[in-house]
């Protein structure tokens, strides 16, 4: 399921709350990814439990959704109580990723023409993310524009970090749930263990290691 749009929510800034979050959660096993209100974080939903980063003085802070925001304007996801696992045999590079995601899909019986939800559990390498903060830095740099500064967004690279990808495999859905140049709209759950919390951001790209496991809704 969807709600909103890149190209209105980013694209045209209407990034008004299109869905209640809780809404989603109660039901078990809801999967999803995507963007506060007003672009003022990251959310990450996994396995009904709330995930959301947004910035603070230019730093990464996770959001207590008990007590916080409860729309979000972009949002996509589904339900999934079965998963297949499917391990990864070796590196998988950021531009074969989706390439890797499809053709494991399509060999579970997955029809890849339609929107699905996966989950890659594992070590990744030479990753870089963002934390949106009112603007998407995306779609500034595509289409060259100077982002301002109470808008800029967390980026950070890692050369190696563990966690958890939950990720919408799309085709032919740029400006609607991926950006441009892409089919397959993803998050990172990570540990920032010098203060001992966990955060989400928007992946820009990554690198799967060997051993990872890659699971798919089972049919």
């Amino acid at each position: 399921m969807t709600f909103g749009e890149m190209r209105l929510a980013i694209g045209q800034q209407q990034h008004q709350g299109r869905v209640v979050l809780r809404e989603l959660i109660g039901r078990k096993h809801f999967y999803g990814v995507g963007a506060l209100a007003g672009l003022n974080g990251e959310i990450t939903i996994r396995d009904s439990e709330v995930l959301i980063s947004s910035v603070d003085a230019g730093k990464p802070q996770p959001v207590d959704f008990d007590k916080g925001p409860s729309q979000a304007t972009l949002l996509a996801g589904a339900y999934v109580s079965e998963w297949s696992e499917h391990n990864v045999p070796m590196d998988v590079t950021s531009n074969d990723l989706e390439e890797f995601i499809r053709q494991t899909a399509e060999r579970a019986g997955l029809d890849t023409t339609r929107p699905f939800v996966f989950r890659i559990d594992g070590e990744f390498q030479n990753v870089r993310l963002h934390i949106i903060n009112g603007a998407c830095p995306v779609h500034a740099r595509v289409h060259g524009l100077e982002l301002p500064v109470d808008a800029k967004p967390y980026e950070a690279r890692f050369t190696r970090v563990r966690g958890m990808v939950i990720g919408i495999y799309a085709k032919d859905a740029v400006g609607k749930l991926t950006h441009p140049g892409t089919s397959a709209h993803m998050h990172l759950i990570f540990k920032d263990d010098a203060r001992g919390i966990e955060l989400t951001g928007h992946v820009e790209k990554i690198e799967i290691s060997k051993e990872a496991l890659l699971q798919l809704p089972q049919r």
